[in-house]
């Protein structure tokens, strides 16, 4: 399992939003004033975990 760090909630979303629009990793993180690996792993753990990779600690979806 990876280990992401922890980023304030409304700056995980914004990161999420802009990757889902196709905003390049580099631009995210200056957008967000986070190093280009913080990004990957939160996008990564988003793309792993979906919704539950927010740590807002609710149920994950059933399908």
């Amino acid at each position: 399992m990876t280990t992401v760090k922890v980023l304030p909630i409304d700056r995980t979303a914004l990161i999420i939003t802009a990757s889902t629009s196709g905003t390049p990793v580099t631009a995210i993180a200056r957008l967000v004033t986070a190093h280009e690996d913080t990004v990957r792993d939160v996008i990564n753990a988003f793309n792993e975990r979906g919704l539950a990779a927010l740590g807002l600690g609710g149920r994950e979806a059933v399908p």
